[in-house]
């Protein structure tokens, strides 16, 4: 038997009202009242006792899900690179982004152009080996990225929360057209806890920019859309922007940038008096960040989830006792309470409290493959889509957990999510069952990253997943 404490206030009833529901209700007040007070969990009034249990063994049923369709526009962050994944085989980031300026570009009759270039600075992420070298294409867009507004949905219609939750977005499925013949390629090591990472661009690239807007500066023309007046058709005009991809048979890691700090930075010379040359750049910075976007795809031919496509489910007895979590290629959890509805219904227990234990496999993660640090839940049914999010206890937000790391040996790093007011309201309706929950990446980590991890089901003996259950009874 177990010790309640004062956590116990928040217990909820449940089964057909009766007289010892009156005792309960004293003795949750008793608790609620003292301090530091505990009461024993077996507890005797007159004839009645309040009797406490715990139980771990109810029956958790999980699968691996996919959504399919994730906004991968206005993260903030860039991804690129590819890595090959020993669970989930291989996945690749590529980007697309828009490129202008603000004010106007004139270097004077005396200046030469000198270098051109790509900045791109770390965001601090990455997921996978960063010592392999990367082939980088860059090419330049012949069209423009949209949002796309979502439509409007009846009532009835299965629309995953993803989707139905964004006004206009660009998802991580998308593409758009490009130059197949890139501007430059350049081999890189990435660096992700440095500063930036440079690719130089060709000089014939560069010095076409900069003799289109020095030929304006000579004729006192504005022709060229590197004058403010110009600036508006830049981009619709001349330049769509860069999509930045990587070699597909090369393996390593995806990096992160930062979308608010790139820029194409063009290097020129002016000269000065006593005929000094002064090094000069001018920038063409991101704009409209909310249409760039990441596309992320993911080969999983070769794994146990090779057949897994929205809407449908794996279960974990098919994929050695484990189902997958991954944010950027929208893989997630599927749990199921098959028999908890049948054990409270018309038993008078009250709900004590409730939680949900869930534990990455030891050796899925490591300093380079690290586990999400937060996962969130959300709520599905029969179709495997995922529909809202789960309620959070102070009823906003997402119902989320952090990871807590077992640093010694791995067995019990675990994420715990609190279920009692969840698991409450359940089992108050009429309904026969429990609403299926879904775990995944909590956001925006699920946008903006490819981090994923691997959970053990309730047949995985080290890493099992619980459902943590305390209820109380009146015994007369």
């Amino acid at each position: 038997m177990k010790v309640v404490s004062k956590r116990a206030s928040k217990a909820i009833l449940v089964g057909q009202p009766f007289l010892g529901y009156a005792i309960v209700i004293f003795v949750l007040f008793l608790i609620s009242c003292e301090d530091p007070g505990i009461l024993k969990a077996d507890q005797n009034f007159g004839k009645s006792t309040l009797r406490t249990v715990y139980v771990d063994t109810f029956s958790v049923v999980t699968s691996t899900i996919l959504v399919d369709s994730l906004p991968s526009s206005g993260t903030g962050q860039i991804l690129l690179g590819r890595y090959q994944d020993a669970y989930l085989g291989k996945v690749s980031a590529s980007t697309y982004f828009q490129l202008g300026y603000s004010g106007s570009f004139e270097p004077d009759v005396t200046s030469t152009f000198d270098s051109i270039g790509l900045i791109l600075p770390y965001s601090g992420y990455f997921y996978g080996d960063t010592t392999q070298s990367q082939t980088i294409q860059i090419h330049q867009m012949t069209s423009i990225p949209r949002l796309r507004t979502s439509p409007t949905f009846r009532p009835d219609d299965n629309i995953s929360f993803f989707v139905a939750a964004t006004q206009s977005a660009i998802y991580n499925t998308s593409q758009s057209s490009f130059n197949p013949v890139p501007i430059t390629t350049a081999s890189v090591k990435f660096s992700p806890k440095s500063g930036s990472l440079f690719v130089k661009l060709p000089l014939a690239f560069g010095q076409n920019w900069f003799d289109l807007a020095k030929a304006d500066v000579i004729a006192g023309t504005s022709t060229s859309y590197f004058k403010s007046v110009k600036s508006s058709l830049f981009n619709t005009e001349f330049f769509n922007g860069l999509h930045l991809n990587t070699d597909a048979g090369i393996s390593g890691s995806i990096v992160g940038f930062r979308l608010d700090r790139v820029k194409i930075r063009l290097y020129y010379k002016q000269l000065q008096l006593q005929g000094l040359e002064e090094q000069k750049f001018f920038d063409f910075s991101v704009i409209n960040p909310s249409a760039q976007y990441n596309n992320i795809q993911s080969d999983r031919s070769a794994t146990s989830i090779s057949g897994l496509v929205g809407r449908t489910a794996i279960s974990s007895t098919l994929t050695g006792n484990t189902t997958f979590v991954q944010s950027g290629v929208g893989l997630a959890t599927k749990v199921e309470f098959p028999t908890l509805k049948n054990f409270f219904s018309g038993r008078n227990l009250v709900l004590v409290d409730a939680a949900l234990e869930v534990r990455p496999v030891q050796n899925s993660y490591s300093s380079v493959n690290l586990a999400p640090s937060t996962l969130a839940l959300y709520v599905t049914d029969k179709s495997n889509v995922v529909l809202n999010r789960a309620p959070a206890i102070d009823r906003s937000g997402f119902l989320s957990a952090a990871i807590s790391y077992d640093l010694d040996y791995g067995l019990n790093t675990t994420y715990t999510f609190p279920l009692v007011n969840f698991l409450g309201n359940e089992l108050a309706t009429t309904l026969n069952t429990v609403t299926p929950l879904v775990i995944a990446v909590a956001p925006p980590a699920f946008y903006a990253e490819v981090s994923r991890v691997v959970l053990g089901n309730q047949r995985n003996l080290q890493h099992k997943i619980k459902l943590k259950i305390q209820y109380s009874y009146v015994q007369n």
